[in-house]
């Protein structure tokens, strides 16, 4: 079994699990924890591709242990330094997510939504032009790189916007509902 198709695996496992997390959720009539839950999941698998992969990047060297993209040694520690950073800051916004997840959006709070909404659809843009337009990770559609690797990982970069999309759809109707329901008038009378 290659790493590709482990790592395949690993995303179907975790979309089969959100599958089964949100039909509970629906059975039970609580979308919105399972909604959250889904955004915890989404949040889970987009750390191991992006941050996570960045952390072990700067902090490897080329070749080690097959490792093709460490840079330790390969470039400045500035720039590494801003490596880690820039993970450090992505991990803090995902485990923000999550919290907000867990705290608002089960409440059904229209603002988490959009945040949530907002802060998928910005990691969903950044994850396709990098498989787009930088590196393909393997999918069979996107261009190749000019040294020639294609690479791998494209499961796991699809499940977490899959899911982290199933999470919002799911949590829509009642998140928002809220916000167009008719709030109360009260019009002072005043007698002559």
């Amino acid at each position: 079994m290659t790493l590709a198709s482990i790592i395949a695996a690993w995303a179907v496992l975790w979309v089969l699990v959100a599958a089964v997390v949100m039909a509970a959720g629906w059975r039970r009539g609580r979308p919105l924890p399972a909604a959250a839950w889904l955004v915890t999941i989404g949040a889970f698998l987009a750390a191991q591709e992006d941050p996570l992969l960045l952390i072990q990047m700067a902090s490897t060297r080329p070749g080690t242990t097959g490792f093709r993209d460490g840079v330790l040694g390969l470039v400045h520690a500035h720039t590494r330094g801003h490596m880690y950073g820039a993970a450090i800051l992505a991990l803090a916004g995902l485990g923000l997510a999550v919290v907000i997840a867990h705290a608002a959006l089960r409440r059904g709070e229209a603002w988490a939504w959009w945040a949530l909404a907002a802060f998928g659809l910005l990691g969903a843009v950044a994850d396709l032009f990098e498989v787009f337009g930088i590196y393909p990770h393997g999918f069979p559609l996107a261009p190749t790189p000019t040294d020639g690797v294609r690479g791998f990982g494209w499961p796991t970069l699809a499940a977490w916007i899959v899911i982290w999309a199933a999470g919002m759809a799911a949590a829509a109707p009642a998140a928002l509902a809220r916000d167009r329901q008719p709030q109360q008038v009260t019009v002072p009378i005043t007698t002559p």
